[in-house]
């Protein structure tokens, strides 16, 4: 029977481990924590032997499953690079509190409070911030919505606030809004049965190229003279872009590959691709948001949107534009679990380059993550 070493030795201690949560929610007994930025066991209990309920509850070990588990949510209609959708359009909120608030369009923010009105949720398990550190939080209102608006680097565990949510604060219809990584550990829980994931009701996915480590972050902003907390927005697309007074401060992205966790460079869904809605700023315009409806449940809500004239919404201008970005992502992440595994196998630099018909120098920054 497979057990916590396994999850460890497997997942946690080479890297590949997503930080989702599920193993720290799925633990009976509460003995893995999150301890330094990674789900740790600190020590085996009785409660530990015959039991792999957190080696279960880890999507990295089934992801033969994300086919089926996609064609039961999504059906199997025809999928392109950003996935299988009904819709897609740009789409910007209406209301002015929350657009001052917000960092792109404002839909995430908008969405969840409508629902959250509507009673379609009594709940959200959401990234919220320590200055800029990001951290999982539980908003059950309007205004612990709004204080979770902004994009935030680092690696969150959501899924852990689960139990929290259903158990303390008796939650029942819950949205969980993050990275693909996030929506798909998320989809397999519920797959799998987990009782507490029952509770999820609405996924939300937001658009992710990669992740960074915010302590890396924190460093290289300092190497650029800015403290983490003078910083009011960060934005990644062609550069990655820092806001700080007014000013806007752009360096390549190759400056902060260092940053990159190694599950982010073998990660291939850049959409989302398994949430009811996936939201991002790709494709629109500034002060718009790109927003791909996949489900019946996701239509419901984002109709309601904008029957009521909550949000504004028009065609997306840069669709070929975000296919592009999804496909590059989709290709890279391939690519870089061959790099991956021809090294496991002794190759060094040089003949991994060859094998696979790329330079060096991609071998090399596809090997710098942490």
């Amino acid at each position: 029977m497979p057990s916590y070493e396994d999850l460890e030795s497997k997942v946690i201690d080479t890297g590949i481990c997503t930080v989702c949560g599920a193993c720290l929610l799925a633990c009976p007994t509460s003995h893995v924590k999150y301890i330094e930025g990674k789900p740790r066991r600190p020590k085996r209990t009785m409660d530990c032997v015959g039991c792999s309920t957190c080696y279960e509850a880890c999507y990295m070990f089934r992801h033969g499953l994300i086919k089926d588990i996609e064609g039961s949510i999504l059906g199997w209609g025809k999928k392109d690079s950003v996935g299988i959708y009904k819709r897609i359009v740009a789409a910007r909120t209406m209301e002015q509190n929350i657009e001052k608030a917000c960092q792109d369009g404002g839909i995430v923010t908008t969405l969840l409070i409508y629902a959250l009105d509507r009673g379609i949720i009594d709940g959200a398990l959401v990234v919220g911030k320590d200055a800029w550190m990001p951290v999982a939080c539980i908003a059950k209102t309007r205004d612990e919505i709004i204080l979770s608006a902004g994009t935030k680097y680092g690696v969150v565990p959501v899924l852990k606030e689960l139990r929290s949510a259903v158990v303390d604060h008796g939650l029942r219809k819950i949205c969980v809004v993050g990275s693909p990584c996030h929506i798909q550990s998320a989809r397999y829980l519920k797959h799998k049965g987990l009782p507490l994931a029952s509770s999820v009701k609405l996924t939300v996915g937001l658009f992710c190229r990669e992740n960074y480590d915010y302590q890396c972050i924190t460093e290289k902003a300092r190497g650029k003279g800015l403290n983490i907390n003078q910083i009011d927005k960060f934005n990644v697309a062609e550069e990655f872009n820092i806001y700080a007074g007014g000013k806007k401060l752009s360096f390549p992205i190759t400056e902060v590959k260092s940053c990159v966790p190694k599950h982010c460079v073998v990660c291939e869904d850049f959409a989302g691709e398994l949430a009811d809605v996936s939201i991002g700023s790709d494709g629109s315009p500034e002060g718009w948001s790109t927003v791909i409806i996949r489900t019946e449940e996701g239509e419901a809500v984002f109709s309601g949107l904008e029957r009521e004239g909550l949000i504004e919404t028009e065609a997306v201008g840069g669709l070929v534009y975000i296919r592009e970005i999804a496909q590059r992502k989709r290709e890279k992440g391939k690519q870089t679990k061959d790099i991956f595994k021809l090294k496991e196998e002794g190759l060094d630099k040089k003949e991994i380059a060859a094998k696979l018909g790329i330079t060096e120098e991609r071998v090399s920054h596809r090997l710098e993550g942490l």
